[in-house]
């Protein structure tokens, strides 16, 4: 079943701390190891909307589930991130609490919908990695990681030794 609604602007990436998961580390660097704006800049240059047109085509949202990712700003809530620790890109994707008071939900809201929609998230989140992975960075065996997000990816080429 595809889902047919426009496609949301990308999550802006600046100003955000450490990822959930580095909260507690001590020494995790300087939050531009993340590489968050060039992160947004590959969204904007169509990663972005060619991974939601991908998610799109195979996510069981209906229309109506997709309207309260959009109400609660869900989409917007993502982080995307570049792990120079483990040396891939990773992301945190914004999930309605399984304990939220249902009172805070429209009506048509139920366990299995809050389910449904975190999993899509999830699903949106690994398919950004993908194409942004498979499309738009220059990954390759021959090339050490330290290159991975050199400037030459994003069309300024600089001088490096081999």
């Amino acid at each position: 079943m595809a889902l047919d609604v426009p496609v949301p602007d990308p999550p802006d990436l600046s100003n955000r701390g450490a990822p959930s998961e580095f909260r507690e580390v001590e020494e995790m660097g300087s939050e531009a190891d993340f590489r968050r704006e060039e992160l947004e800049d590959v969204f904007h240059d169509g990663a972005w909307q060619e991974a939601f047109n991908e998610w799109a085509e195979y996510t069981d949202l209906s229309e109506s589930e997709f309207d309260l990712v959009t109400d609660l700003g869900l989409v917007y809530r993502f982080d995307f991130f570049w792990d120079s620790a483990d040396e891939r890109l990773r992301f945190d994707a914004p999930r309605i609490p399984d304990d939220v008071d249902e009172d805070e939900l429209p009506d048509a809201v139920d366990a299995d919908t809050v389910t449904t929609v975190n999993l899509a998230l999830e699903d949106l989140g690994q398919t950004v990695i993908e194409t942004v992975v498979d499309g738009y960075l220059e990954w390759g065996e021959e090339e050490p990681s330290d290159y991975v997000w050199d400037e030459e990816t994003f069309g300024e080429g600089i001088d490096r030794e081999d």
